[in-house]
């Protein structure tokens, strides 16, 4: 039985906890590495999970338990090569795998190439267990996290996640342009799920990122064919604009085709940062486009999505068990209430975690209620999003939320982009003096001195700190700087200092 989106929140919950309890007996507890011995050394027996209660006893995973070994958080039988303490597939396992093998095409011999009928039911097995995806995060908190994808997860898990995009309106004769760079990230490969796993997953052009078509050579394309969705990170989609409305006003590409939706994913988007995007759309000929966030992670092995711009971000509650907890004692906030999100997986095969922690702090909370937009009942994330711990620090002696750095300056008029460096005088004494400095680009025609005392009185006023050098920069060297570590996202804040 698969859940009902007009079932009550509550029905929801008692169904997704259900599931997941037999999911931990029948997969986690035998065929998981690290939670089978974290159950044994917890004394935590999956057949007395009865409720939330009993559940919260299962530790936080972290990234830091991940990168002590993630071969341990892969889902796998046992054999007499095995290096964990897992159990061999079970003989019930096996006679479903023969009544599959049956009953579907694995009774064709590839190619024209005999194979045995022992051979076509190991096939079968292998499609549940053996990983044949992999990708990993952007590496941009350090080492990346990897995941991994069997066969069963593309067929019977992901086309029900990458099909929540026709939440937010897209429909099979609609175009897209993807500006993802064509790296081993989930934010890529999300939009080619979306399109390979999905029925009628719509046309989608790749450009594979500006290091492989130059974003000049994508602003033509897109004025040279109709596209309906433009999909990118928020930092790039900024750029992308820039260059485009650039191009467009000197006549070196055509003005696109009016675009109906932008889905952006991968940073967080402020109500400022919207209307700074917004603006830039309107002067590229789409004044009504539809910004659409987006929230995923390599850990979720999914992204997820608004049905419509500001409704907040729809959590599948079928695959997926949510938690939002107190960032300081971890343990559960009310519904609505700010908290870290905590997920575990639910029916996946390949990369599994229980009771992970995410680290981002959901300023608007999580509300399961039904939506007044598209009229489903779900979990609901409320932004903006941001991190836990990263995103706050102390300069100065004040403790500042780094994103209103990038709130503060993009008030400024006359602001184009920007970077911040947050250093010390001293760079190796740690008692030394903060340092805050700001480098900016210009909008054509703006006043260097307005905007120099703009910046000053909108970081005073927004984040309580001055900055104590302001440096005006070419577009290009700024783009150059926010992109230059990663060429993924933009770093428009950067902590230099040791602690």
């Amino acid at each position: 039985m698969a859940i009902s989106y007009q079932w009550t929140p509550e029905e929801q919950r008692e169904y997704s906890l259900a599931k997941m309890f037999k999911y931990i007996k029948d997969y986690v507890y035998p065929y998981h590495p690290y939670f089978r011995k974290l159950f044994r050394e917890n004394n935590i027996d999956p057949d007395r999970l009865n409720s939330y209660d009993d559940f919260r006893k299962i530790p936080i995973t972290g990234k830091k338990d991940i990168m002590e070994d993630q071969k341990a958080f892969v889902l796998q039988p046992g054999n007499e090569d095995s290096p964990y303490d897992v159990e061999e597939i079970s003989r019930k396992k096996k006679l479903w795998y023969t009544w599959q093998t049956l009953n579907t095409r694995y009774l064709r011999d590839l190619y024209g190439k005999p194979r045995s009928f022992e051979e076509r039911v190991r096939q079968t097995g292998a499609g549940e267990w053996l990983p044949i995806h992999f990708h990993a995060s952007g590496g941009t908190t350090g080492d990346p996290v990897q995941s991994c994808y069997t066969n069963y997860d593309l067929k019977s898990v992901v086309p029900y996640i990458a099909g929540m995009m026709y939440l937010f309106g897209w429909e099979p004769t609609m175009r897209a342009l993807n500006m993802y760079s064509a790296l081993p990230h989930l934010a890529f490969f999300q939009v080619i799920f979306a399109e390979f796993t999905v029925d009628n997953g719509g046309a989608i052009f790749h450009t594979c990122g500006g290091r492989a078509i130059p974003t000049e050579r994508q602003v033509r394309i897109a004025g040279s064919m109709p596209f309906d969705m433009y999909i990118a990170i928020p930092s790039y989609m900024t750029y992308w604009l820039k260059t485009a409305i650039e191009m467009i006003e000197g006549g070196e590409a055509r003005k696109p085709d009016p675009v109906k939706i932008a889905v952006l994913a991968g940073e967080p988007l402020s109500d400022e940062y919207r209307d700074k995007l917004k603006g830039q759309f309107e002067k590229i000929g789409s004044p009504d486009v539809e910004i659409v966030e987006g929230y995923g992670s390599t850990e979720l092995k999914a992204a997820f999505f608004e049905c419509g711009e500001r409704t907040g971000i729809h959590l599948n509650p079928e695959f997926y068990f949510w938690e939002v907890l107190d960032p300081d004692t971890r343990e559960p906030v009310p519904w609505g209430e700010p908290g870290v999100l905590a997920f575990s997986h639910i029916d996946w095969r390949g990369t599994v975690l229980l009771r992970y922690w995410m680290g981002d702090l959901i300023a608007g909370g999580v509300v399961w209620e039904k939506c007044s937009h598209c009229g489903l009942t779900m979990p609901v994330l409320r932004p903006p999003i941001g991190r836990a711990r990263r995103d706050f620090t102390r300069i100065k002696g004040v403790r500042v939320l780094l994103t209103e750095f990038q709130n503060a300056l993009r008030r400024v008029e006359g602001v184009e982009s920007f970077q911040v460096i947050i250093t010390r005088e001293d760079e190796g004494d740690q008692a030394s003096r903060d340092r805050v400095l700001v480098y900016v680009s210009l909008q054509p025609g703006a006043d260097e001195e307005m905007v120099r005392v703009g910046v000053t009185r909108q970081l005073k006023m927004d984040a309580e700190v001055s900055p104590d050098r302001i440096e005006i920069e070419k577009p290009k060297k700024v783009e150059n700087r926010l992109f230059e570590r990663t060429g993924l996202k933009a770093d428009w804040v950067v902590d230099k200092r040791e602690f």
